[in-house]
């Protein structure tokens, strides 16, 4: 527990997402990160989070969809039961898309108990799933 603050850790990488509670609003300018600068309040029953200051290295999706650095995004979480969280996301980045839009809702299930697993991206697996998958498949859409 660390007050006014909640972490998110991912499996992928074993890295920390960092979301302040504390009443902060988000920087006009914050500096370009994986995750973004998030802020989160309650509403509700509903955990409501908003982030801004992406860089523009990752992608949204399995498909890779691209995006800016002038991606803004919402998210929504709200636990429905014991093992039960209800997640919607909305992604706003003018720069890349021409409106706003939903993704998908997502209903997650929770598994009391189990581990996280290790998981690394190791540079060499990912210069080969760039060159096998990544760029084929950007040479495709153009």
């Amino acid at each position: 527990h660390i007050p006014g603050r909640i972490l998110m850790f991912f499996e992928g990488q074993h890295t920390i997402r960092e979301i302040w509670m504390d009443g902060r609003k988000l920087p006009d300018d914050p500096d370009p990160r994986w995750y973004g600068y998030s802020v989160g309040r309650w509403e509700g029953d509903t955990l409501v989070v908003e982030t801004a200051g992406f860089n523009d290295k990752t992608w949204l999706g399995a498909q890779g969809q691209p995006h800016s650095e002038e991606m803004r995004t919402i998210e929504r979480y709200r636990r429905v039961d014991h093992t039960t969280i209800q997640f919607n996301l909305t992604i706003d980045d003018p720069k890349t898309y021409t409106k706003t839009w939903e993704a998908e809702p997502r209903v997650i299930k929770l598994k009391p108990g189990v581990e996280i697993p290790e998981s690394f991206c190791v540079a060499s697996e990912e210069e080969e799933f760039a060159k096998r998958i990544r760029e084929p498949a950007a040479r495709q859409t153009k």
